[in-house]
């Protein structure tokens, strides 16, 4: 707003506050004309980032009193991953990874190029990036077993029933940690939880989040 001319703003709440309907979150002043024009693209983005915040909070409060992380994934839309991530963390979630190069992960397709020897790219990826955590992708209980052997960071279970994630968990028996991943939504984060994963990534709380409903009105000053 201040790129468009000589706008005060002052904010009534903080970021990560409850609010209802009808409350005051911010009052700006100044010209008619610098408001008018950054009106829509000022509401588009706060009401997109507080839709984040908010379905991230509703998440985590599904799994309060387990010992389920709510994470985001790299789906953002481009040019707002890190508004989008920061308010995942206002939301009381946690990051997954920012870039590619925050961490490695074998997925399917990586595992097709090499012949599907889950413990020969796990020691290939140890050596090229030997300080970066490593996670592997599994889409079976046969590719959990073979993952556990090769000792990655990281488990993700990918696309797997409520049944296979549990039975995962009773097999791996805490040797190494496990996130579940793939289409989970919110009415679905209470019973992830119950399985006994540690990590849940959803890709929702960003490129699926529905926008807070915030208005800005016009008063002229006296």
């Amino acid at each position: 707003m201040r790129r468009l001319g000589d706008v005060q703003v002052v904010t009534h709440v903080e970021d990560g506050a409850a609010v209802r309907a009808g409350d005051v979150l911010a009052t700006l002043e100044g010209g008619a004309r610098a408001l008018l024009a950054g009106e829509r693209l000022v509401l588009n983005l706060v009401q997109h980032l507080s839709g984040v915040a908010t379905i991230t909070r509703a998440c985590v409060e599904k799994a309060r009193g387990t010992k389920l992380v709510v994470r985001d994934t790299r789906k953002t839309i481009p040019g707002l991953r890190v508004l989008e991530k920061y308010a995942v963390r206002t939301g009381g979630g946690t990051n997954h990874r920012m870039a590619l190069d925050d961490a490695v992960l074998i997925k399917d397709n990586h595992l097709k190029l090499g012949g599907g020897d889950v413990p020969g790219a796990v020691r290939a990826a140890r050596a090229r990036f030997p300080a970066l955590p490593l996670e592997v992708e599994c889409r079976t209980l046969a590719e959990v077993e073979a993952a556990v052997g090769a000792r990655p960071d990281l488990i993700l279970l990918d696309n797997m029933s409520l049944a296979d994630l549990a039975e995962a968990v009773r097999r791996v028996a805490g040797r190494v940690p496990l996130e579940a991943s793939g289409g989970i939504r919110l009415d679905a984060v209470a019973a992830v939880a119950a399985t006994g994963v540690d990590y849940v990534a959803m890709g929702q709380l960003t490129h699926s989040a529905p926008a807070v409903d915030l208005h800005l009105k016009l008063d002229p000053l006296p």
